[in-house]
């Protein structure tokens, strides 16, 4: 996926609105720190570029309260539209803050989508697609352990999903055989699950971080003693490591790691995140994503990314998925300081996997989505 960013704000109309707080007194360059200083709206119009579902647009709007930038974690409410190249919709709302003075943090999302996914089943190049109408939501919390850069808390999900093969699918043979594996996960169907999570977090900013490292263990049981249709568990283990080097360099790494055990739906099994990857392409059991990224600043405002990833899949239980691994991928970037005062950047990438070269706009870190 990728976007275009653009600012505005919430003057009332009556007012003429004030160009200039858009222009950084020092350097008289484009610049977003004095809207988000005093919280603002963003609306960051976003150019879809995702194989999966055949590209497409959208609009995330970002109302920001309180500073987003080094030390600061502010509160934001977040509203996005989608729709996709092969008819796909979704759209929904998050809103993350604190609360006990800093000390707590929560998450509430809702959302939901009528898209079209393709599966690549038993190691095959050729994919069969299916219809997933969904929607649910999360909540999550978490609080500071003393004084320690530790924290955790409870999870929360809800899905509600109702599966279907593409039209045609069930008359190929291919079709056929995806069909009679995830022929108990079709129809309507619920999953419920309750959990954990343990965080550590010495990042330098929460959005564009060069230093620090951003650790986050995940938990979830989905039980139908709470109502959910299926029984598994699902445990996710992320570590982003950045370390700065020299007066303009920055070293990135990241791994991760999602595995499942026990009834799990196809729809939920975990998949290589890479950068050149198309969502869902490597699916399995589990999943191993590990990408590595080197910063150069050549100027305050201007920088230059390379990066490069590994990945592979597991499969143990798992009748639908061929075990993957050697799965490789490169490239190049820049990022402008968009919000000087508070380090924020927004960029490009562009990424070659194995089977597609795809352009990405990065607002904050490209790992943004894999850490909290």
């Amino acid at each position: 996926m990728i976007s275009v960013i653009a600012v505005t704000s919430l003057a009332p109309a009556s007012q003429a609105f004030d160009w200039s707080i858009f222009v950084d007194p020092d350097d008289h360059m484009f610049d977003a720190s004095a809207l988000l200083a005093r919280g603002g709206f963003i609306p960051i119009p976003v150019i879809i570029t995702e194989p999966a579902v055949e590209g497409g647009f959208g609009v995330v709007g970002q109302f920001i309260n309180g500073a987003l930038g080094p030390g600061g974690q502010g509160a934001r409410t977040m509203v996005g539209l989608a729709y996709t190249g092969n008819d796909s919709k979704a759209g929904g709302i998050m809103r993350t803050g604190q609360f006990r003075e800093g000390k707590a943090r929560y998450q509430l999302a809702f959302g939901g989508a009528d898209i079209t996914l393709p599966i690549f089943p038993f190691g095959l190049d050729r994919s069969v697609d299916y219809f997933n109408e969904v929607f649910g939501g999360i909540a999550a919390a978490r609080f500071q352990i003393g004084e320690s850069q530790f924290w955790a808390g409870p999870r929360l999900t809800y899905r509600h999903s109702v599966v279907s093969l593409g039209a045609g699918e069930d008359e190929t043979e291919i079709g056929s055989r995806v069909r009679a594996l995830i022929n108990d996960v079709i129809d309507s169907k619920q999953y419920i699950s309750l959990g954990a999570s343990v965080h550590y977090d010495s990042r330098n900013n929460p959005v564009s971080p060069t230093n620090g490292i951003n650790a986050v263990l995940k938990f979830d049981r989905y039980d139908s003693a709470w109502g959910s249709d299926a029984n598994f568990n699902n445990v996710s283990a992320t570590v982003a490591s950045f370390t700065e080097f020299g007066d303009a360099w920055s070293l990135g790494m990241l791994a991760e790691y999602d595995t499942t055990g026990g009834d799990v739906p196809f729809t939920l099994a975990p998949s290589v995140g890479l950068r050149g990857v198309q969502h869902g392409r490597y699916s399995g059991d589990s999943a191993l994503t590990a990408e590595i990224e080197l910063r150069r600043q050549f100027t305050p405002r201007w920088a230059g990314v390379v990066f490069g990833g590994y990945g592979e899949t597991h499969v143990k239980d798992s009748r639908l998925y061929q075990a993957e691994d050697d799965i490789w991928t490169w490239g190049a970037g820049f990022r402008y300081r968009i919000a000087r005062k508070m380090g924020i950047d927004a960029g490009l990438d562009i990424a070659k996997g194995p089977e597609d070269t795809i352009f990405y706009i990065q607002f904050g870190h490209a790992w943004m989505r894999a850490m909290d």
